[in-house]
């Protein structure tokens, strides 16, 4: 291999190592939510879900443990810095008009993500989950 060719697959492997994303953005994370619920503009019912975030992290998955339960893609609008040191991830819900929506997935050691915006007056509720071992 020449020279040139050596420090040109060098950089190239320098900009992948300085550009993957954290292992968090990998994470499964479980809640057992037991109320009824809105995620994406789809209802669910109580029960035990699975959260994770996609290799990018631009996108959440919410997945019910049940296969009826079904699953819902939600765009991540913006990462949240970690407000608060966690112990257990925690998933966020925007109550409004007595409907309870999925706005935040935060998580220890990482920066949360944001997948809704509510602007009209509304109150928060969180759930604490466990982080599913690999």
């Amino acid at each position: 291999m020449n020279p040139r060719t050596l420090v040109t697959v060098a950089a190239v492997a320098l900009m992948m190592l300085g550009t993957s994303r954290p292992a968090s953005a990998q994470e499964r994370y479980d809640f057992k939510i037991p109320f009824n619920f809105v995620a994406n503009g789809r209802a669910f019912t109580a029960g035990q879900y699975v959260l994770y975030a996609n290799q990018e992290g631009d996108v959440l998955t919410l997945e019910s443990r049940d296969a009826k339960g079904g699953t819902v893609m939600l765009p991540v609008e913006t990462r949240l810095a970690e407000r608060k040191p966690l112990a257990e991830p925690e998933v966020v819900f925007d109550k409004l008009n007595g409907q309870d929506y999925v706005s935040e997935l935060l998580v220890p050691g990482d920066d949360g993500y944001l997948v809704l915006v509510t602007k009209a007056k509304h109150s928060h509720s969180s759930l604490k989950g466990t982080r599913i071992k690999k």
